[in-house]
């Protein structure tokens, strides 16, 4: 038996569901740190307690996350805070009503460049944009995200245009999914990268790339990963979703529990699941973050899963997603498809999480 199939200390008190067992809830993630609170609720046995029968499976990239939960093979997915309102506005997808009862993580994101461009003299987004102009003639500077409508995506635009790059004319963005972005870094296929951990991490630790920013210095608290439903799923499987987020919000609560870091850390480790070192993991969940070169900073704001009342969903998180996709994604989206994007992020639906029964 899996060491972790055991019952998680009491983090918060929460209500139970308890009853029959039923249908297995097909549930979908991305090996990254975020998924934490997922791997946490199914080997501690939360999913369990609430009664419900969950089938975790790894997926390979978001577009493959977004297709499975819109077409009936996932239930329910851990996904981009973009996601959901991607399918509800059809952006590049099957137009398909979806929502998101809570918000699993928040930040995480860091834009890593390569040693190659510490060693042409770039040292900050300024001397970037002299190196950018400079190697013009000869050709653009690529780098990856992992997703086109992204809140990684967005976190990189927004770097570069402060640096005043155009990132549509003055670099090349590609998309990559996260486990790939180290190896095509230290391969020179491309020059950097924005990602969630632990692949930040991972390339600054094996010192080939360093982080001039991360999303904490971006974009405080920004809305990383949610658990996005389809509407209809959400309306049909009212007790089952609600349920779910119970239980995901108890297990977000254990991941913030310093003294359970190394626990989950090995949870996390393996091969299956994250599959890096347990020590570099266990890094990721801390509250420091080292940008490479020497510079550690105490950033308790960068990886958060659960912080006063974080895993609501709430109006400034849905305006913080919209800005941004009528910026590069959505422009010229119908007002009706935007009102009903508006309609995304469910805080009713925690709320209701919040006072089950017991």
């Amino acid at each position: 038996m899996d060491d972790f199939e055991k019952k998680a200390p009491a983090a918060i008190a929460m209500p139970r569901v308890v009853g029959k067992r039923r249908t297995a809830i097909r549930l979908g993630y991305i090996g990254l740190v975020d998924a934490a609170p997922l791997l946490v609720a199914d080997q501690f046995g939360i999913f369990e307690s609430y009664g419900l029968n969950v089938a975790l499976s790894r997926e390979v990239g978001w577009a493959t996350i977004r297709e499975k939960v819109l077409f009936g093979e996932l239930e329910a997915a851990h996904a981009l805070s973009t996601l959901p309102f991607v399918a509800t506005l059809g952006l590049d997808s099957a137009t398909v009503p979806c929502v998101a009862g809570m918000v699993i993580s928040r930040g995480g994101n860091a834009v890593v460049l390569s040693e190659e461009l510490r060693h042409r003299g770039v040292k900050n987004k300024e001397t970037l944009k002299v190196d950018v102009d400079n190697r013009k003639a000869f050709r653009k500077y690529k780098f990856a995200t992992v997703y086109a409508c992204s809140p990684h995506n967005f976190h990189l635009r927004e770097w570069l245009v402060s640096a005043d790059i155009d990132p549509d004319t003055d670099v090349e963005l590609v998309t990559l999914p996260p486990a790939q972005m180290c190896r095509n870094l230290a391969a020179g296929t491309i020059d950097g990268f924005c990602v969630g951990e632990p692949w930040a991490s991972r390339a600054i630790g094996d010192k080939i790339g360093w982080s001039p920013v991360n999303s904490e210095d971006l974009s405080s608290g920004h809305p990383e990963k949610v658990l996005m439903v389809r509407e209809d799923y959400a309306i049909e499987h009212e007790e089952e979703n609600v349920a779910l987020i119970a239980a995901i919000v108890e297990a977000c609560a254990i991941c913030e529990d310093p003294t359970e870091r190394r626990r989950i850390a090995e949870l996390l480790s393996d091969k299956k699941r994250v599959n890096c070192p347990v020590e570099l993991l266990e890094h990721c969940l801390s509250p420091s973050f080292n940008y490479g070169l020497g510079r550690v900073e105490h950033r308790p704001g960068f990886l958060r899963f659960y912080h006063g009342n974080s895993a609501r969903p709430s109006e400034s998180d849905t305006d913080w997603v919209l800005d941004r996709l009528g910026r590069s994604c959505a422009r010229g989206a119908s007002s009706a498809k935007t009102e009903a994007a508006r309609r995304v992020f469910r805080p009713d639906l925690y709320d209701a999480a919040m006072i089950l029964p017991c």
